[in-house]
């Protein structure tokens, strides 16, 4: 898995001309260029100049010249979009498969090498430079954090790039885009000792040190609740784990039991577990008996692994629960100005102790709130100082003990609108009544699912005494209300008839 160039181009207008596209670096690889050369044949397209290639990438993005005009290779019907993969035309014809990662207005591309080659052009699929340029990207993206907006190519960030493509991708071959083991490598200095092992590739540095495990379970929920006999509330749960081993030796290895049990419920299996290359084996089990009560029954999901350097996704679960964490209830009736009602209730089975919890308001179509009359029965209600269409609701770090309810009523009264004038965004289908209430929430130390790190269950071969750190947070991903009063947006699922 080869690459013939990478570049870094940035999509700010530089000065006041307008001019969008700037080459802030450029690698070619001159050894996998020859072989693309042999490889093509007469249908071979050469890597151009670096002004050219950013000429016809953003040509091909449609930045540069009037979108309006046709063009038959950008615009057509034809056309199969495959993003991120582009084919930048140019004079001798397509440079494709192009890799291209957008992140904050700077484009990364690099050219994979097509082994089969490109006329004619093979599936994606079939192409592995394909995604071994992705995770090159990706990677690239990493080891330079976030650039200024108006970055050259003075930065110092592009110097030490060169350094890491050396060892990342030697002579355009990629080998390991691990920014943290590539700096590892990079930082060490070379070793005398005779290992009666050999040093895999990706942990090219041994810790030296106090042994110590670190994980971070981070649960999430995506929730939608519509408050209406037509449309089901939906919601799923899933999470992933985190892991930092600094053990000593060359190939250490980790068993690690996880755990799913919630006193207030029964037992929630951790379903469709995704798990990192370096894990070895992992299975699952329900332990229990007939004898005991279902709530009391466990899942476990045990995993071994032989750990990587630095911080690492050990894996990513889905659960279902039975219940939401905080049923939401939502009215809105009105124009110029709105008559709203929110009622939230917390689940007893939910730890009553967050971080932070508020709710968001947003009024599309309308003009800016100049006032609003609140009534909670706790918290503040502000508008937003990012903007001023929006109310947020904050609600503390607690709900009331007794009730495990909060109640907002309020009435809020908008300027005048001028949809010409206005550079806000405006979600298309919430015009009138269509209206949502956004949740946002995190609880530290709880899972809804009671997915935890069995400690006394971990074990290190060779053995050894390290120091185990385990942290929970249960935070929202996306979780809407709906109001009742108008229409919401769901999903149809088609009846049994049609699906045959």
């Amino acid at each position: 898995m080869s690459v013939r160039a990478v570049w870094i181009v940035s999509l700010v207008e530089r000065d006041q001309r307008n001019e969008v596209g700037r080459l802030l670096f450029a690698r070619t690889y001159p050894t996998v260029e020859k072989r693309a050369k042999i490889l093509d044949g007469e249908h071979y397209v050469a890597v151009p100049e670096s002004q050219l290639f950013v000429d016809g990438l953003v040509a091909e993005l449609g930045l540069k010249f009037i979108t309006s005009k046709f063009v038959e290779s950008r615009d057509t019907c034809k056309k199969i979009d495959q993003k991120p993969v582009l084919a930048v035309p140019l004079s001798e014809g397509f440079l494709w498969p192009l890799v291209v990662v957008e992140q904050l207005g700077i484009l990364y591309c690099c050219l994979p090498l097509v082994d089969q080659g490109t006329n004619p052009r093979p599936p994606l699929i079939q192409i592995p430079g394909v995604a071994a340029g992705v995770s090159l990207l990706y990677g690239i993206v990493d080891f330079l954090g976030k650039l200024p907006t108006n970055t050259s190519e003075t930065n110092p960030k592009f110097a030490d790039l060169y350094m890491y493509l050396n060892h990342a991708a030697p002579f355009g071959s990629i080998k390991d885009c691990n920014p943290d083991t590539v700096k590892a490598a990079i930082n060490s200095k070379p070793s005398t000792q005779v290992s009666a092992q050999k040093q895999p590739a990706w942990k090219p540095v041994l810790y030296k040190g106090k042994s110590s495990l670190y994980f971070a379970i981070t649960e999430q929920i995506r929730a939608v609740q519509y408050d209406s006999p037509k449309s089901q509330d939906v919601w799923e749960v899933f999470g992933t784990v985190a892991c930092m081993a600094e053990l000593e030796g060359l190939m250490p290895q980790v068993d690690v039991t996880l755990t799913s049990a919630n006193a207030a419920m029964s037992a929630v299996p951790l379903d469709h577990q995704v798990t990192h290359p370096c894990v070895r084996e992992a299975d699952s089990d329900i332990l229990g008996s007939p004898s005991l009560d279902t709530k009391e029954s466990l899942t476990h999901r045990r995993v071994r692994f032989t750990p990587p350097l630095g911080m690492f996704m050990l894996c990513h679960y889905t659960a279902w629960v039975p219940e939401l964490p905080i049923q939401g209830f939502y009215q809105m009736r009105g124009e110029t100005s709105v008559d709203i009602l929110v009622q939230l209730k917390l689940s007893d089975k939910v730890k009553n102790s967050f971080t932070h919890c508020f709710v968001q308001l947003p009024f599309y179509h309308r003009g800016p709130i100049i006032n609003f009359e609140q009534s909670t029965s706790q918290g503040s209600l502000n508008v937003s100082q990012n903007d001023s269409r929006v109310l947020v609701w904050n609600i503390g770090q607690k709900f009331p003990s007794k009730t495990l309810e909060v109640s907002l009523k309020t009435t809020v009264y908008f300027g005048e609108y001028s949809p010409k004038t206005s550079s806000a965004y405006e979600d298309p289908f919430c015009v009138g009544q269509n209206a949502y209430a956004q949740l946002y929430f995190k609880i530290a130390e709880f899972t809804h699912t009671g997915c935890c790190i069995d400690t006394k269950s971990v074990q290190v071969l060779p053995n050894v005494k390290c120091k185990i750190t385990t942290v929970r947070e249960y935070v929202t991903s996306d979780f809407k209300i709906w109001n009742s009063h108008g229409d919401a947006q769901v999903t149809f699922s088609p009846p049994k008839q049609l699906s045959r």
